[in-house]
């Protein structure tokens, strides 16, 4: 008798639980409930046997998701990317060497309901590489954006240019305007950090000050109180 451990799949990649200890203690529960006895083992399990029901299960619901969102019209797309380290292995000669890479690192989803559609890496971090990447996806599983009406992002110059940014390069594809969602709080961060520059002075980095004021800061707790009036 086939044990499925399809529950058990999901639950440990969700809590990115090692294999080797979700099917230690998977074996712990069923022996507690009689599952399985000293001279019965049937229902043991193993990292192996986790492994293909993670990778079957994986394959299941991705497969679900797929036709799910194809019978669906896509209507509101959002996307937003980060830049991660990562090794790559480079090979000269004969000899193999390891070195730091950055990646660009790009995640798509759909409203209403937040439904998870993608991630992907483009080859460049360019609005037309990436609107290429996403309208490339989309052709690949053979998903019609013709009732797109609004598409979400953060405010960077590479997002909403107006002539050649992502949202403008995807406006392109099916031909009319969209509705565009901006994240307030970027936009909000970027005002402050320029009143800040004309304030002060720009940063050294994302954690350093070079100007007066920004320097202060790292010791303004410090600092003795100065007696004043409050004015009505």
């Amino acid at each position: 008798m086939r044990l499925g451990l399809n529950s058990t799949a999901v639950v440990s990649d969700r809590f990115g639980v090692l294999d080797l200890a979700v099917a230690a203690i998977a074996s712990s529960v069923l022996h507690d409930v009689g599952l399985i006895i000293s001279n019965n083992s049937d229902f043991a399990v193993d990292k192996n046997k986790l492994r293909r029901e993670t990778a079957k299960v994986g394959k299941d619901l991705k497969f679900q998701a797929l036709s799910e969102a194809q019978a669906l019209p896509l209507k509101r797309l959002y996307f937003d990317g980060r830049k991660d380290s990562i090794l790559i292995e480079e090979r000269v000669d004969t000899i193999r060497y390891t070195r730091k890479a950055i990646e660009e690192n790009l995640s798509l989803n759909e409203e209403p309901g937040s439904r998870y559609i993608t991630h992907f890496s483009p080859s460049f971090g360019t609005a037309k590489q990436i609107s290429t990447t996403i309208i490339g996806y989309f052709e690949r599983i053979t998903r019609d954006l013709s009732q797109l009406l609004a598409i979400g992002c953060d405010g960077t110059s590479v997002n909403t240019g107006s002539k050649s940014g992502v949202i403008r390069c995807l406006e392109l594809k099916p031909g009319k305007h969209l509705q565009w969602v901006i994240c307030l709080p970027n936009f909000n961060e970027l005002t402050l950090r320029h009143l800040f520059e004309t304030l002060d002075v720009p940063t050294n980095g994302p954690n350093s000050y070079s100007g007066n004021i920004g320097k202060a800061l790292l010791t303004c707790e410090t600092l003795p109180v100065t007696t004043f009036e409050i004015i009505d």
